[in-house]
Order: C-alpha cells, then structure tokens, then sequence
C-alpha cells in the first residue's frame, strides 16, 4: 500500500543530552538480547537468540529457562514468575525458580500466534499484547518495512481466559506499556515511527489517539519507570530512501524487495533511546555511538541508571542518566 510517512517533528531529537558517565557493557553467554527488564535488587534479566532466558548479576549470569523458540519482550510478574513473548512459541510464562515454561496464549481465532512481540500485566491480573505481523520473521522483516505492511494486533487475554483482538492492521505493533493508572496502553508502531495510545478507560475507552508521531527513528521496545517517563529505544535513525518510495506506486517497492539485501541501505550504528513525559514532550535525546555496541532495541531505567539490549551483541549495555533539564 502506499503511504506518506509524516515528517520528522524538529522537537523530536534536534538536541542530543550530554552523557554522565561512558557506556560501559556487561558480557553475556550469547546474543540477541532483545529486551530487558529490571528487577528491584538492580538485576537485569533478557532472552538471547538461543532461547535462554537469563539473570544477569554483578556475581554472574543465571539461566533461569529456556522457551524453545525466540524470546523478546518481558514482563514481571507480581508472584516472581516472567511473561515471555516468543517469536515462535506466543505468550509463554516462565518460572525462574523451577525453569518451567507454559504456553498461556499460543492461538487466536483458530490460527498460530505469531511475532507475539510484548505484553503488560494489569493489577486485576489482564493481559495486553501486541503482535507484529502475520508475515515477517524473525530472520525477514525488512520485506515488512518496505511493503508498510499492517499485520499487527493488540490482544487482550482476560483473567477468565477470554481472548480478545482490540485492534488489528497496526503497522508492525512493538513495545507495549500501562499507564500508571491504568487508564491506556502504549503502543510503539515501529513502521509508523509513532507511538499511540490505546484508552481503555473512561469516554474514549476502545479508541485511539496519537501520544508522539514523526520519530526520527524506529520506535522498538518502550518502558515506563517510577519518575514517569516513557522510554523508547530507537535502534536504528529513519532510512531516507524507504521515505521516499512509501509514497510512490508500489511497483517501485516490488523492485526493491528483489534487491539482494547485502545492496540494501545499512542502518547507521548508532547508541540512540528517547525519554518522553506523559504530557508527550521530549526530556531525553541520548544519542552517541560506541564501537562495541548498537542497534539499542530496549531500554529500561533503573533509578539513575539506564540498562540498553541490542539483537546484535552479546552484552547488555549500562550507563548513567544525565541530569534531568528544567522545563523551558
């Protein structure tokens, strides 16, 4: 389909933020670390390419399972259990202390799950979770992007087992957060370059509406920490030429997905995470580049602390936050 991408809003990372402290990594037994999560004891937890899910310490790292397929997006449980989104194998839940993992969603509406991508819990104990597409791969989603194809959902599984599509044709629906109040969800559309809001509470509950739009990037994995800032990973800055075919007749893009893809435009290595207030104003444009690590596909804060995770490499990435500008 044919579509025009909206321009790079000028307040949406004119100005990078000085950086207090070097990025420093942290080793992993493998790659792929697609998302992290943060626990309270100031562990970092990710899944890496060869379906572990690990523990990463200042003592060392823990295999806590491993799902048999390609974990991404993670959720903590308030009984210390993992939600885990697997490309292959759907919504799983994983219990650290024992290694076990169970399917809790693998279907919906008679057909496989597929690119189940991240989820949140409610307090009463609902699950939300985007899927990404119904036909890229882990190993092929460039295909996705130059297509604009639309494919994602945003499901809903309810304590009584109930499962419900909330909304569908959403272009490759990503990171997935709750609201504080539990009055919205936010959704990052990663070939949207936006992030929008999904009201599940008062007038405009069932609706949606625009919290940022015009990213200079792809928008990825999102997080909310305790201060209340909205956390984006951009892995990789908006690719000039697929801006330009979107717009112009298909036949052009056919053309391009029968490029070999090593001829394809790379991604600039790039260190790059955004930090949005709940008002949707920018507080932190953290850009930088590093010789040992890029392509940042989440991030996650923790006190005054950010954690990084990139597909690429086999580390976590760990730096200081920079002080936190006064309103203009």
């Amino acid at each position: 389909m044919r579509w025009r991408p909206p321009p790079t809003s000028p307040d949406k990372g004119s100005r990078d933020d000085a950086i207090a402290a070097p990025l420093s990594l942290h080793d992993l037994p493998g790659s792929g670390g697609e998302d992290v999560l943060v626990e309270d004891g100031g562990s970092a937890i990710t899944g890496l390419g060869n379906g572990d899910v690990v523990r990463l310490t200042p003592h060392g790292t823990t295999v806590l399972g491993n799902t048999g397929g390609r974990p991404l997006g993670l959720e903590a449980c308030t009984d210390g259990t993992l939600l885990v989104c697997d490309q292959d194998k759907g919504l799983l839940l994983l219990d650290p202390s024992t290694g076990r993992v169970a399917a809790v969603l693998d279907e919906i509406e008679g057909a496989p799950l597929r690119f189940c991508s991240n989820a949140v819990r409610s307090e009463g104990g609902t699950i939300y979770l985007t899927t990404s597409s119904e036909t890229a791969t882990w190993d092929d989603y460039q295909a996705d992007a130059i297509a604009h194809a639309t494919s994602g959902k945003l499901i809903c599984v309810r304590p009584n087992g109930d499962v419900t599509a909330l909304s569908r044709n959403l272009a490759f629906a990503n990171g997935l957060a709750l609201a504080p109040d539990e009055s919205c969800l936010y959704v990052a559309e990663t070939l949207g370059y936006r992030i929008r809001r999904f009201w599940l509470k008062g007038q405009r509950a069932g609706t949606w509406s625009d919290f940022v739009t015009g990213l200079p990037g792809f928008p990825d994995n999102i997080s909310l920490s305790n201060t209340g800032l909205l956390w984006v990973a951009l892995p990789a800055p908006r690719v000039a030429l697929l801006d330009f075919l979107l717009p112009r007749h298909p036949a052009l893009r056919r053309l391009a997905l029968k490029v070999p893809r090593a001829l394809l435009p790379r991604p600039k290595r790039i260190v790059w995470v955004q930090a949005y207030g709940l008002d949707g104003r920018l507080v932190y444009n953290i850009r930088m580049r590093h010789r040992r690590f890029s392509f940042v596909t989440a991030v996650a804060q923790s006190e005054g602390t950010l954690w990084l995770a990139s597909v690429r490499h086999a580390a976590l990435a760990r730096l200081s936050l920079p002080p936190r500008k006064a309103a203009d």
